[in-house]
């Protein structure tokens, strides 16, 4: 039996740990809670009660600013806080279906148990909530009445994801630290031969390590929207993201005029000095940990992009969408990287293409604030 050699050790602790985390995360967002049977209604259900004008109660239990912004037909809002208003809504013997931010969201069984202690004892929770309603295509109602036709509403989503994903991917970070590391291989080390292999690993590494970010900072939005102080300051969550995205914005466009002066989203020069080290290795295991490092130590080229559109796609689809949607955006991050790995191992010589980069920096830097602020525009008035 071989030995595993040493170089190897720490490129399989991190895609071994990368495993477990990105298993325990997909499950904890997927995962419904356990309830008795007796205790939910489905998203069939519901509707078929709302069409056949079924006489019941539908009681939206999150904060006053989402219901206003976005809510089932027929729901009435009865805030967590606000519960002793039931008594003038519903008499102690009707049929009563709570919901709230959807599945991981605890408020909703808070509320029934509340309202079991005051003699309400008709009561289902509906676990899908806003995303599960959406997710099946159905319609949904402003707080000034109008209605959204969210099975229209949900194609427009496919093309933001992709041009969301493609303009985060094409980052100076990600990019130059590949063509260092093909320049290296080409120029340097004469190796032009382990360029595919290298190139691949890199760029598949980079995938996974981005989507497991994806995986954490979704479960975080699930934590944060699933506790029952989250009503409090829905609104306040929504603009710090704003905020986010807005000061990215400003520090970009500073860049686009004043290009490395003053404070950049990159990769800051020590550590870009210590990964370049780690370029000259120039082995499959050291590609490996380099792709993990980069990604993590570029997140503030492209995390503004990414979680405001996590947030968007959380609040719009159901977890298995959400997921899905975001392994279509880290396909679309990687792609710029696909296509200048494409490019040189098809003979485009290693000096034009670190050219055009260097040429289109300030672009990158452009398209990048224009995407954050149409980000932040799109979670301000959605």
């Amino acid at each position: 039996m071989k030995k595993i050699n040493a170089n190897w050790l720490l490129p399989i602790i991190l895609v071994g740990i990368s495993l477990i985390i990105g298993i325990f995360l997909t499950k904890n967002i997927v995962t419904k809670p356990q309830q008795k049977e007796n205790e939910i209604i489905t998203t069939k259900e519901l509707k078929a009660k709302i069409d056949t004008k079924t006489p019941f109660k539908l009681i939206d239990a999150r904060s006053k600013d989402r219901y206003e912004l976005e809510h089932l037909p027929e729901a009435i809002d009865v805030p967590e806080n606000e519960l002793d208003k039931i008594k003038n809504i519903a008499l102690p013997t009707e049929y009563i279906v709570i919901y709230c931010e959807g599945f991981g969201c605890p408020v909703a069984k808070e509320v029934k148990d509340k309202l079991s202690k005051m003699g309400y004892k008709n009561v289902r929770i509906y676990n899908e909530g806003m995303p599960g309603w959406k997710a099946d295509g159905n319609s949904t109602v402003k707080g000034s009445g109008a209605t959204v036709k969210n099975l229209a509403t949900r194609y427009k989503t496919l093309p933001l994801v992709l041009l969301a994903g493609l303009t985060d991917g094409f980052n100076p970070c990600a990019i130059g630290m590949l063509l260092f590391l093909l320049g290296y291989l080409i120029i340097f080390a004469e190796k032009p031969e382990m360029s595919f292999k290298l190139g691949v690993a890199y760029i598949t590494t980079t995938f996974i390590a981005y989507y497991l970010l994806g995986l954490v900072l979704l479960n975080s939005l699930y934590i944060i929207t699933g506790s029952s102080g989250f009503q409090a300051i829905s609104r306040s969550v929504n603009y710090v993201i704003i905020g986010i995205l807005g000061i990215a914005a400003m520090i970009n466009i500073k860049d686009v005029f004043f290009y490395g002066k003053g404070l950049s989203l990159q990769i800051p020069k020590k550590v870009r000095a210590r990964l370049e080290k780690v370029v000259e290795v120039a082995t499959l295991p050291s590609t490996i940990v380099l792709a993990f490092l980069v990604t993590f130590f570029e997140s503030p080229c492209s995390l503004p992009v990414y979680i405001g559109t996590l947030k968007i796609l959380h609040e719009t689809y159901s977890a298995i969408v959400t997921l899905l949607y975001l392994a279509l955006y880290d396909l679309m991050f990687v792609m710029p990287l696909i296509i200048l790995l494409v490019a040189v191992l098809k003979g485009e010589q290693m000096v034009q293409i670190k050219e055009w980069e260097h040429r289109n920096k300030k672009n990158m830097k452009l398209t990048m604030a224009l995407m954050q602020l149409l980000i932040a525009a799109i979670i301000y008035f959605y």
